[in-house]
C-alpha cells in the first residue's frame, strides 16, 4: 500500500515539476521575446521622434543660418534642448568645428571625424552627401553609464545660401555642417524596466493560474482516475472484486475504466464458477467416498456370503443326511408310541418319550432348513426370468400370510395400483423375498398394528416394492449388521438370521437393490428396486444397501 501510494506522489510530483517547468519556459520566452519587441518598439519611437525633432530644429534655424546670425540660433537650439527630453543639441561646420552647442564650453572646438557622430559619413574614402535616415542615429554610452540616443541631420548647400551676399559657399561643396541632437534614454530606459516587473509579475501570475489549472485538470483527468485504477487493483490483488468504478462519460480513460470493470465482472464470474465447481467437487468426492463406504460394506457382506457359502458346501454334505436319518426315524419311533398308545393309555414315561421325540423331529427339522438356507449361498440357483404381474403376485403373498396376520391380530394392507408394469424376474424367488420381509414385518409389529405391502413405478426403468410396519423398529447400532448372515434380534426358536441376507441375495440376482429406514419406537421401512428388464450379458454385481435412521 505505501510503495504503491508513493509510486502514485512520485508520479504526481514529476509530472507537476515537469507541467511548471515547461509552462514556466513557454512564458518566460514569450515575455523575452515580447519585452526586446517593446524596447525595439520604443527605440523606433524615440528615434523617429528625435529624426522629427532633428529636423523641427533644422528648419527652425534655417532663416537665421541664412543671415548668418549664430546668436538666433543659439537661442533657438537652447529653447528646445531646455525641455526634459532633451541633451545635448549642437552644429558643426563641415571642417568639425563645433560653432553652436547647448554645451558653452565646447563651442569652437574641432570634432574627431572618428566618433560615432561622424563616422557614418566619413567613414567612407568619401564623405557621404546623403545618409539614410536609419543610419542617421546611433545609440552610445556616457562615461558614467548613460544611455543616449544620437540623431545626425545634414545641413546641405542650398541655391539661397550659396548665392547670398553675407558668405558665398562655393555650389560644389554640398555639405556646409551637421545638425547633432543627442536625446537621454534613461526615462525610456526606466519605462523598460517597469515594463519588464510588469512582464515578469503578469508572466509568474499566469504561470502560478496556469500551473493551477493544469494541475486541476491534470488531477481530476488523469491523476485521480490513476488513483481509482491503483486503489480497485489493490483490492482485486486482495481477492475483492466487488468495487467498481465509475466511468466518464467519453475519453481514454473512461474506456479503460469500462475495460477495467468488465475485467473485474469476469474475474468476480470465474470465481465464483471456480467456487461451484470447488463446492460441487467437494459433493462429488463426498458422494464418491459415501458409495466407497457402501460398497466396502458390500464387499464385507460378499465376503463373508462367500465363507458362508463354502462352509455350507462342507457342512450340507456332513450333516445333510445325519440330521434327515435323525428326524425319520424320531418321528419312526413317536407315531410308534402313539399306535401303541392307541391300544392301551400312555404310561408318565410313555408320554414324556413322546414329547423328547417331537422335540427331536423338531430340532432335526429346524437344523434342516438351516441347512437348506445356507445352501442358497454355497450355490446359484437356476433363475428363470420372465415378465410377471406384480400384483397377482403380491396378493398370492398377503393370502399366505393372512392367517398368521389374523392370528396376531395385525392389520394386513396391499396397495398395489392397477396399472403397475410388467416385471422380468424369477417369480418364485421374488415371491420367497417378499414373504420373508413381511413376516419380519409381522413379527415385529405388535397386537393391534399395521403391515402394509406397496408397490410403484418408478420413472420409466424400474419399479419400487415397499414393506412398512409400525413395529418397533430397528435400533441404530445394528441397522448396519441386518443383512449380516446369521445375525438376528429375535428371541426364541425363529430368530436363525438368514432372512435377510437371502433377500438380499435375491435382489442382487435380479440387478436391483434393498433400502431400509427405520425409526425406534415407529417402524420400519424396507424398499426394494427392481429393473423392468434385466440386462443381457451382465452378470450380477453386489446390490445396494442403503441404511436411514430416523
Amino acid at each position: 500500500m505505501s510503495a504503491n501510494h508513493g509510486h502514485h506522489r512520485g508520479l504526481a510530483a514529476r509530472f507537476g515539476l515537469a507541467l511548471c517547468a515547461g509552462t514556466a519556459l513557454i512564458l518566460l520566452a514569450g515575455s523575452y521575446a515580447s519585452l526586446r519587441m517593446q524596447r525595439s518598439h520604443l527605440t523606433r519611437m524615440v528615434q523617429d521622434r528625435a529624426t522629427e525633432v532633428a529636423e523641427v530644429i533644422r528648419r527652425s534655424t534655417r532663416e537665421a543660418m541664412m543671415r548668418n546670425d549664430p546668436g538666433e540660433v543659439r537661442r533657438i537650439i537652447q529653447a528646445i534642448a531646455d525641455q526634459e527630453s532633451f541633451g545635448r543639441i549642437r552644429v558643426f561646420d563641415a571642417r568639425g568645428t563645433i560653432t553652436v552647442s547647448t554645451a558653452e564650453d565646447e563651442v569652437g572646438a574641432l570634432v574627431d571625424r572618428n566618433a560615432e557622430q561622424c563616422v557614418q559619413c566619413h567613414g567612407a574614402s568619401q564623405p557621404l552627401e546623403r545618409v539614410d535616415r536609419h543610419d542617421r542615429t546611433r545609440v552610445f554610452q556616457t562615461a558614467s553609464g548613460e544611455r543616449i540616443l544620437g540623431v545626425i541631420a545634414p545641413l546641405h548647400n542650398e541655391s539661397g545660401c550659396a548665392n547670398a551676399d553675407c558668405h558665398a559657399h562655393p555650389a560644389s561643396q554640398s555639405v556646409l555642417g551637421v545638425l547633432d541632437v543627442q536625446i537621454p534614454l534613461a526615462k525610456v530606459d526606466a519605462d523598460l524596466a517597469a515594463s519588464q516587473q510588469q512582464s515578469m509579475m503578469v508572466v509568474i501570475v499566469a504561470l502560478l493560474a496556469l500551473v493551477s489549472l493544469a494541475w486541476l485538470l491534470t488531477w481530476r483527468m488523469v491523476l485521480r482516475p490513476v488513483a481509482d485504477l491503483t486503489r480497485a487493483a489493490q483490492r482485486v490483488s486482495s481477492g475483492d472484486f466487488s468495487e467498481q468504478l465509475e466511468a466518464g462519460s467519453h475519453g481514454e480513460i473512461a474506456t479503460l475504466t469500462a475495460e477495467w470493470n468488465a475485467m473485474t465482472a469476469r474475474l468476480s464470474h470465474a470465481r465464483n464458477e471456480l467456487e461451484d465447481l470447488n463446492a460441487t467437487l467437494e459433493k462429488r468426492v463426498d458422494e464418491k467416498t459415501a458409495l466407497l463406504s457402501q460398497a466396502h460394506q458390500r464387499m464385507l457382506i460378499v465376503e463373508k456370503l462367500a465363507s458362508l457359502g463354502k462352509l455350507a458346501a462342507t457342512v450340507a454334505h456332513e450333516i445333510n443326511n445325519p440330521l434327515a436319518g435323525i428326524a425319520t426315524y424320531a418321528k419312526l419311533l413317536r407315531r410308534r408310541s402313539e399306535e401303541s398308545g392307541a391300544v392301551e393309555p400312555a404310561s408318565p414315561a410313555e408320554a414324556d418319550m413322546r414329547r423328547i421325540l417331537a422335540l427331536i423331529e423338531d430340532e432335526a427339522q429346524r437344523c434342516g432348513r438351516i441347512v437348506r438356507n445356507l445352501l442358497l449361498f454355497s450355490r446359484k440357483s437356476s433363475v428363470h426370468f420372465a415378465e410377471e404381474e406384480l400384483s397377482p403376485l403380491l396378493e398370492r403373498c398377503v393370502m399366505l400370510i393372512r392367517h398368521r396376520a389374523d392370528l396376531a391380530e395385525i392389520t394386513l394392507q396391499l396397495d398395489v395400483p392397477a396399472d403397475l408394469p410388467r416385471v422380468e424376474c424369477d417369480a418364485s424367488q421374488i415371491q420367497q423375498m417378499v414373504l420373508a420381509l413381511a413376516i419380519n414385518g409381522l413379527e415385529a409389529t405388535a397386537t393391534g398394528g399395521t403391515v402394509t405391502l406397496s408397490a410403484r413405478a418408478d420413472g420409466e426403468d424400474s419399479v419400487v416394492i415397499h414393506v412398512r410396519d409400525n413395529g418397533r423398529g430397528i435400533p441404530k447400532e445394528h441397522l448396519a449388521e441386518i443383512f449380516e448372515p446369521f445375525f438376528t434380534t429375535k428371541e426364541g426358536e425363529n430368530g436363525v438370521g438368514l432372512g435377510l441376507p437371502v433377500v438380499y441375495g435375491i435382489a442382487t440376482s435380479h440387478h436391483g437393490a434393498v433400502t431400509v429406514d427405520s425409526t425406534p419406537g415407529q417402524g420400519t421401512v424396507f424398499t426394494v428396486r427392481l429393473p423392468l428388464r434385466q440386462p443381457r450379458d451382465v452378470a450380477p454385481e453386489a446390490g445396494e444397501i442403503e441404511v436411514q435412521v430416523s
